[in-house]
């Protein structure tokens, strides 16, 4: 197979994107034209220096955690899921062990979702909390499930997850 026929097939970057990576501090990782004529690049750029990752307190330090759902090494937490109208319909009783197992693995999801499972080495850290989000409460929908099965976590009962 000849190169003339492979595809994506890489390009020099228009001006235009070059002056669009310059203006904002970004460097083209890859740019490149598509089977159907169009075309794409790709970019990483440096975040801006008033992003929330760097924020100190006014001693110069991060600033201590948040924990608005604090809970001791030797308690328990109940966590009740409740539609909007009427008794949870489901319950939980885990230890702080178990919640700092599960937060862990949203955490472990987050990443992989963040970086296209550990390929993408230019880390989003919003994207980063963002897929927190959704790896501890589920997706943005009604009952926190997606409308695609294979996106689910394997426990979800079959009539949630179609």
């Amino acid at each position: 197979m000849s190169d003339e026929h492979e595809y994506p097939k890489p390009i020099d970057p228009p001006a235009l994107i070059q002056e669009l990576a310059q203006s904002v501090g970004g460097t083209i990782q890859e740019c490149a034209i598509l089977p159907d004529g169009s075309g794409f690049a790709t970019m990483s750029m440096p975040l801006p220096k008033n992003h929330w990752s760097y924020d100190r307190d006014a001693d110069g330090f991060c600033a201590p955690p948040p924990m608005p759902f604090r809970i001791g090494s030797d308690e328990h937490a109940v966590i009740a899921i409740f539609p909007n109208a009427g008794y949870p319909e489901r319950h939980r009783r885990v230890s702080r062990q178990e919640l700092a197992a599960i937060i862990r693995e949203a955490g472990k999801y987050a990443y992989r979702a963040s970086t296209m499972c550990g390929k993408e080495p230019d880390l989003d850290p919003d994207a980063l909390l963002q897929n927190l989000v959704v790896g501890l409460l589920g997706y943005w929908t009604a009952d926190g499930l997606s409308s695609d099965a294979w996106a689910n976590p394997p426990d979800v009962p079959a009539s949630k997850a179609e």
